[in-house]
């Protein structure tokens, strides 16, 4: 059990890792954009950045379910990378279907990433959120310079 506690810790601090590298790259990139959105800021023109947030953020967590498979397939713990996928995307999503299980001394891993996933996909959402109520600051403004 020590072993399978000490595997998925090690794959959740990877994950936060990869996520926090992912979104500090898209604050570094985002915040380099707020002075022209202020000076020609249009609504429609936003659609491309939200969309672009939604698929790094997106590929992000991709990345994270294929690192958590990558382990399953890896370690021959699952019989496919389809079913390692499926697996590890359940798991991390929290939906847990459970037609899939990891073998007995190993199941805690799955937890774990269901631990990891659900946290990182709320730090994406307040990530998200935090960048469209910026959005709306910015609209404020404008509207009130009119």
């Amino acid at each position: 059990m020590l072993r399978s506690m000490f595997l998925a810790t090690v794959l959740a601090f990877l994950s936060a890792l990869i996520h926090a590298l992912g979104l500090l790259g898209l604050l570094y990139w985002q915040t380099r954009q707020w002075p022209d959105l202020e000076a020609n800021f249009r609504p429609r023109r936003n659609l491309p950045t939200f969309l672009l947030l939604f698929g790094v953020i997106l590929t992000l967590h991709w990345i994270e379910v294929s690192l958590w498979a990558g382990v399953y397939f890896w370690r021959h713990w699952l019989p496919s990378w389809e079913s390692s996928l499926y697996f590890s995307a359940t798991s991390y999503s929290a939906t847990g279907y459970g037609d899939i299980p990891l073998p007995r001394a190993w199941r805690l891993v799955g937890v774990m990433e269901s631990i990891t996933g659900v946290l990182l996909l709320g730090w994406s959402a307040g990530f998200f959120f935090t960048v469209v109520y910026r959005f709306f600051e910015i609209r404020i403004r404008h509207w009130q310079r009119q």
